[in-house]
């Protein structure tokens, strides 16, 4: 079988997904990136990429034809040339043309125009809509795709990597750290975090670790209660993780978040906002972790007692918890919810 990936940056999903579609699936693999950010490129089986820069999107589409996939994949409508190819293919390959797409729901007037628009741009582009779960349903629904048209699971964390974790060992010994991994920006609500850590009073040994990097780095880098690490890989996450014994994720606003996924899989109860795209898959509030309402310093302020007061069973039972709704989603069955459309 033969696939052709037209995407923006070589992320760890996206990497793992064509990993295991090439080496896992026997698939033949042709790919253009725009290398938009991350302009490293993966050393796979069967596996042949390019800047999409570096070709006219004329050539790009005469490129395809000769391949001859079987299915095309590409990172959504964001980048305009690679819709102009999509509508090329549909006209000339009777292969699924399919659209990524992990944005929500949110009614904007941009995305009422999207919506339509639609039948005259996006729904001429791709076949299907690839969506990463129950919020992005909705918009694809919003843009006129039937339900048979639609299908789940097209962002996974890797499953295997993170569940390395032995979660034996904190049953043993629960570690109290609070762990929150992300960009150091505004719409991440690591304000409003902070000021629920400052008010509590009594932490009961816990403590509370931010990793990352971004413009508001500084910001918190230099507050006595709180300790700031860089940007790590996420193997050398694994180490941090197992350190922990809860995840926060306090966005004010977030499509996706595939963060969540990793926690869940790394067995840590979470706490986090209900804006959070992932958050209804891998999170039942009170049964491994906890769901708020974003801004309110309050809520998150509870949220972090209500762990703090748990003794080490329950959050060990909360830990296996979230291990069982990590395993909801994983490589293979995202690759398997994209196979289906093969003939």
């Amino acid at each position: 079988m033969k696939a052709v990936f037209l995407i923006i940056d070589y992320v760890p999903h996206q990497e793992l997904t064509i990993r295991k579609l090439a080496e896992e699936n026997d698939f033949e693999i042709l790919a253009y990136h725009v290398a938009k950010f991350n302009k490293s490129v993966p050393i796979i089986h069967n596996f042949k990429t390019s800047l999409y820069t570096d070709s006219s999107k004329e050539n790009i589409f005469k490129s395809i034809i000769q391949f001859k996939p079987d299915i095309v994949v590409v990172a959504g409508w964001m980048i305009k040339e690679y819709v102009w190819i999509a509508k090329k293919l549909r006209s000339s390959l009777n292969v699924p043309i399919v659209s990524y797409s992990d944005t929500q729901w949110y009614g904007t007037i941009k995305q009422r125009v999207n919506a339509l628009i639609s039948p005259f741009h996006v729904k001429k582009a791709f076949s299907h809509i690839w969506v990463a779960g129950l919020y992005q349903f909705e918009y694809a629904r919003k843009l006129g795709f039937k339900k048979e048209n639609i299908i789940l699971n097209s962002l996974t964390a890797d499953v295997d990597l993170f569940k390395k974790i032995n979660l034996e060992n904190k049953q043993k010994n629960y570690p109290k750290n609070f762990l929150y991994i992300g960009r150091f920006s505004s719409e991440k609500g690591l304000d409003i975090l902070i000021s629920a850590w400052n008010t509590i009073t009594d932490k009961n040994g816990w403590t509370l670790t931010l990793i990352g990097d971004g413009v508001l780095k500084n910001k918190f880098s230099n507050l006595d209660n709180i300790i700031v690490k860089d940007y790590m890989s996420q193997k050398e996450l694994l180490k941090e993780i197992e350190n922990s014994g809860c995840f926060v994720l306090p966005s004010l606003v977030e499509p996706w978040a595939l963060v969540l996924h990793e926690a869940a899989i790394s067995g840590l109860p979470i706490i986090c906002t209900n804006v959070c795209g992932a958050a209804p898959h891998f999170i039942i509030n009170k049964y491994n972790g906890y769901l708020i309402k974003p801004s309110i310093v309050s809520d998150m302020r509870n949220a972090l007692e209500n762990i703090i007061q748990l003794n080490d069973q329950k959050l060990y039972t909360f830990s296996l918890r979230s291990r069982e709704l990590g395993l909801r989603i994983t490589p293979e069955t995202s690759i398997n919810s994209l196979k289906q459309l093969l003939k």
